[in-house]
């Protein structure tokens, strides 16, 4: 039977399997060891009978203070959220649920917490963790060109039940409708927008 636990700092030195999969960030240890210890109850690996590590989840909070009024009570004037650092699974415990256990697990932390949403970065050619994150409800916000080095990054977004209007969502909302009516417009329509952007940018310029 699967065995759920909080991340210990002796579990450092044993997830080198995990974490060199080709998919996964490597990061150096230090990044692990802080973000451990400053969010201990983020932090989660399954692990097998045998004592072997399934996989594992590091997650951590932003508080946005700057946007607190008060005692900082005013559930809608802050902007605190979740985030996953990295979530990895050993490839021979891979289809089995456990990384949406795992990062559910994680939500519903975030949920006690009030917290506004949960986002998260992923590789654009990690086809199946960002399927997993769509089966979850987590969006695309943002394309992140060459965030990897090697690789565009998305930013994905999951409201969470505080966000009833999905504010974390709206600028992207926002630029998506704006996309869609300039590709319902008939093309002499865009090429007199271009036009006009083009005259307006060489008057700001020159």
């Amino acid at each position: 039977m699967t065995a759920l636990r909080e991340f210990v700092l002796q579990d450092l030195f044993k997830f080198n399997r995990i974490v060199f999969d080709p998919l996964t960030e490597v990061y150096p240890l230090l990044y692990f060891y802080n973000k451990i210890l400053e969010f201990p109850l983020l932090a989660e690996v399954a692990v097998a009978p045998d004592g072997q590590m399934m996989g594992f989840l590091i997650g951590s909070r932003q508080v946005d203070g700057a946007d607190r009024v008060g005692d900082g009570k005013d559930l809608d004037l802050n902007n605190n959220h979740g985030h996953v650092c990295t979530l990895s699974i050993n490839h021979d415990y891979r289809c089995l649920g456990l990384g949406t256990h795992l990062m559910k697990r994680f939500n519903n932390r975030l949920e006690l917490k009030q917290d506004l949403f949960v986002d998260l970065f992923v590789r654009s050619r990690n086809v199946n963790a960002i399927r997993l994150y769509k089966s979850l409800g987590y969006v695309i916000y943002q394309k992140l060109p060459c965030f990897y080095g090697d690789d565009d990054g998305y930013d994905m977004r999951l409201p969470l039940s505080r966000d009833v209007e999905r504010r974390c969502l709206q600028n992207q909302e926002y630029l998506m409708g704006i996309l869609f009516l300039l590709l319902r417009l008939p093309r002499k329509y865009l090429i007199s927008l271009w036009h006009a952007l083009l005259k307006l940018l060489t008057k700001k310029l020159f």
